[in-house]
């Protein structure tokens, strides 16, 4: 284990800034560990820490760091939600080439489970259009908060412009408060039906929301 500070009851702290990999079933996870007992811990549990590095990176989790510096739009002060997104395409370089316009989410998780990171969570990137109106679609509005939203009628520019100043979660989240992440799949027109998550890809999204809703915290 790394070093670290010893308690004065003998304990040691968990050596980690942010989590173990819990989806490690060799690994237990504690967040003290007793003097007699590491030696012990070492042989049964290997796994690396999982951390965020400097530059917004997911580092130690098996994820494929792959910039697309054209997604990067600025400073995001806080992610207060993550959107799951389908990209209608059966493979990854397509939508990695796509990305390279600007629009896209700072992952993209394969068929295979393989987990690409095109931008780092320190940024916002395009990947929610315009948010509806939250209280709209929620009948939760004040009759004066219906009068204005009502006045905006189709024009969905304006809609987005009165609730982005909302606070969260009084809106939807949008670009600069939100995680993206695509998953592979194909949209079947005729029978309008999205195809259905591979159980690798299952197992991968719930590994990256474990990872990034700890990073919220």
């Amino acid at each position: 284990m790394s070093k670290n500070v010893i308690l004065s009851n003998g304990e040691r702290e968990n050596p980690s800034p942010l989590i173990y990999d819990k989806h490690k079933k060799h690994c237990i996870f504690r967040t003290k560990t007793l003097l007699s007992e590491e030696k012990k811990e070492d042989e049964k549990c290997t796994v690396s820490v999982v951390f965020i590095d400097h530059e917004g990176y997911i580092r130690n989790a098996g994820i494929i760091k792959h910039t697309v510096p054209e997604l990067e739009e600025g400073r995001m002060p806080k992610i207060n939600a993550i959107i799951l997104h389908r990209t209608d395409s059966s493979t990854i370089n397509g939508t990695l080439a796509s990305f390279s316009k600007g629009i896209g989410a700072h992952f993209i998780v394969e068929k295979d489970g393989n987990i690409y990171q095109a931008a780092s969570l320190f940024v916002y990137t395009s990947h929610v259009g315009k948010i509806k109106s939250r209280c709209k679609e929620e009948k939760t509005w004040s009759s004066e908060e219906k009068k204005k939203i009502e006045a905006f009628g189709w024009n969905a520019k304006k809609i987005h412009d009165h609730e982005k100043i909302k606070q969260y979660p009084y809106r939807y989240p949008y670009n600069m408060d939100s995680v993206g992440i695509e998953v592979i799949a194909l949209y079947d027109k005729k029978n309008k039906k999205w195809e259905s998550a591979t159980d690798s890809q299952k197992k991968s999204i719930e590994k990256l929301v474990d990872i990034i809703k700890i990073f919220m915290s």
